[in-house]
């Protein structure tokens, strides 16, 4: 088909055509990225060098449809076998429901306990123009990226980049959490709201940006009382968790707040997938801690910085999450997981835990005009996924597929659709962002083979005979690992997951199992459902790749 060819046409001019760069830029198309500022034509770094910032925010809460009125097991999940029963308020017979993604099908939203929102950053510095948005959805797909790139192409904006909080008691924005496994749980005319609401507060920012500069601190929750695992914990062996929280507060010079950039790697389910009511989870507390205070131990108000707090999640695949965290309040005492209380005591630890460090002069840095900058690559990935296969087919996914003719039947490893996607890095002065389109597993990011990012008191890797299908951690890899491949100068190194796209779980290569008769419908034996929810097997070693193709450009 026409497009197909277009596509692969267009694939193979990406890689042979020559660059244009910048009069200090020198190299070839297979050294540089294929955009990047400053130093291309359109960003040839000319200016008196002063960093600018703005911040807006925008509510993307769904609205409420169709809920359960009965609900016989108290699953949150519509069973007619149960005897469950809905509000049908259109009388049409059928359940139309606010879709919550994440955990099951059939899960109506029945009211709504915080706001959702589209929250973003817009850092200026010469011609450079940066926007970083984060939304609390499950995930984000490239080609609504590029919608709302083309939505605001009049604003110059040389990198756009959402980020999706991945909370899994939002609005499905995906398609997989619909009614039933074969119908679709989005919703068009939300879609087209929130890509409005996105748009609406990039212009915000972008109109909103003040000479600015930067306080920056890094904490990790192994420091915290309790440990890693009164926060987080990885159910998934080997258990590594990437523990580091990262604050970035963009100030004016004023010592105003305009925005706090924050960075943590945990599944935002601690509402549980019983829950009914749409949240973005802990990261709502989180950034209302630091944005307006709240209640700290021994019931001391603690004060926010106010301006607009962002959240993006950081390396959170395996199985980072509340799974088998020891949460405890204030005062010491066990928290009942998967519950409104325990994402609100996580998000407000994590909001005042992180500002101690950020108004500690002897931890925290600040940076005037630190130099802005990125690079990019957008290219086409393989869908080697059978369930995503059939997710294509019958149009879960809404997005646009490429280099195979989809006149004839999907053959897997012959007529198979490829797809989209994109990676980048930024650098914010001694800061450095590595974003990444799904859910990256902490070891991949960071290493820890060696236990050192391991709970304490927990095991590696659980050795008794009744596990089957162990990792094998002779054949892990070495390293060096993505925050290895940082640059030197960068004291902080965030990793942004659900960036620009949303591939499911990125699995280290030596421990990528698939069921031998049914792969990517079932898992295999043992500990490998990751696999069952990742765009392939080659889908890590072809980010991989591009990613140490832009650091090691970068470093140099």
């Amino acid at each position: 088909m026409n497009r197909q060819l277009i596509a692969k046409l267009g694939l193979t001019i990406a890689v042979i055509t020559p660059l244009t760069c910048g009069d200090d830029q020198q190299g070839t198309a297979e050294q540089l990225p294929s955009t990047f500022c400053p130093g291309q034509s359109q960003c040839r770094d000319e200016g008196n060098g002063v960093f600018y910032a703005g911040a807006a925010k925008s509510a993307i809460t769904a609205p409420l449809k169709e809920s359960l009125t009965t609900d016989i097991d108290g699953d949150a999940q519509y069973d007619p076998i149960d005897g469950d029963e809905f509000d049908d308020s259109n009388a049409n017979g059928t359940f139309d429901g606010t879709w919550i993604a994440g955990f099951g099908n059939a899960r109506a939203a029945k009211s709504v306990l915080d706001e959702q929102w589209a929250r973003v950053v817009a850092l200026r510095q010469n011609e450079t123009l940066v926007v970083l948005v984060a939304i609390d959805v499950v995930g984000y797909f490239f080609d609504e990226v590029a919608a709302i790139r083309e939505a605001v192409s009049d604003l110059g904006i040389d990198h756009l980049s959402i980020s999706a909080t991945h909370t899994h008691e939002a609005a499905d924005t995906v398609g997989i959490w619909g009614l039933t496994e074969d119908e679709s749980g989005v919703d068009p005319e939300y879609m087209t709201y929130v890509r409005r609401q996105i748009e609406t507060a990039i212009r915000q920012a972008v109109a909103n940006q003040k000479e600015s500069r930067v306080r920056r601190v890094n904490l990790r929750t192994r420091d915290l009382p309790g440990g890693m695992i009164q926060y987080q914990s990885d159910t998934r062996d080997p258990q590594i968790i990437d523990d580091e929280i990262r604050v970035l507060q963009f100030m004016d010079q004023q010592d105003q707040t305009i925005a706090t950039l924050l960075n943590w790697g945990s599944h935002p389910e601690y509402l549980g997938d019983k829950n009914d009511a749409l949240s973005s989870d802990f990261p709502h507390w989180f950034r209302e801690g630091i944005e307006n205070g709240g209640k700290g131990p021994g019931d001391e108000q603690f004060q926010g910085v106010g301006g607009i707090a962002v959240f993006v999640t950081g390396a959170l695949g395996s199985q980072i999450g509340p799974g088998t965290a020891k949460l405890r309040t204030w005062d010491n005492q066990p928290i009942a997981k998967y519950s409104p209380v325990a994402a609100e005591i996580l998000g407000t630890q994590l909001a005042y835990y992180s500002l101690k460090q950020l108004e500690d002069d002897s931890v925290a840095t600040l940076e005037n005009n630190p130099q802005l900058g990125f690079a990019r690559e957008i290219f086409f990935i393989d869908i080697q996924n059978r369930a995503y296969h059939t997710a294509i087919l019958k149009k879960l996914f809404d997005r646009e597929t490429y280099n195979w003719d989809d006149e004839y039947t999907l053959r897997p490893g012959e007529n198979e659709p490829d797809i989209q996607t994109e990676v980048a890095i930024i650098d914010i002065g001694a800061t450095q962002i590595i974003t990444v389109p799904g859910e990256l597993d902490p070891a991949l990011f960071v290493g820890g083979y060696d236990g050192s990012y391991t709970p304490k008191g927990e095991q590696l890797v659980d050795t008794s005979t009744r596990v089957k299908n162990p990792p094998e951690l002779d054949k892990a890899p070495v390293g060096p690992y993505l925050r290895d491949l940082a640059r030197k100068e960068a004291t902080q190194v965030m990793l942004f997951g659900l960036t620009n796209d949303m591939l499911g779980y990125f699995v280290p290569e030596f421990d990528y199992k698939l069921h031998p008769f049914n792969p990517y419908f079932d898992e295999a034996e043992g500990d490998h459902y990751e696999e069952t929810n990742s765009v392939g097997i080659d889908g890590w070693p072809l980010i991989k790749s591009k990613l140490t193709s832009l650091l090691t450009w970068r470093r140099q």
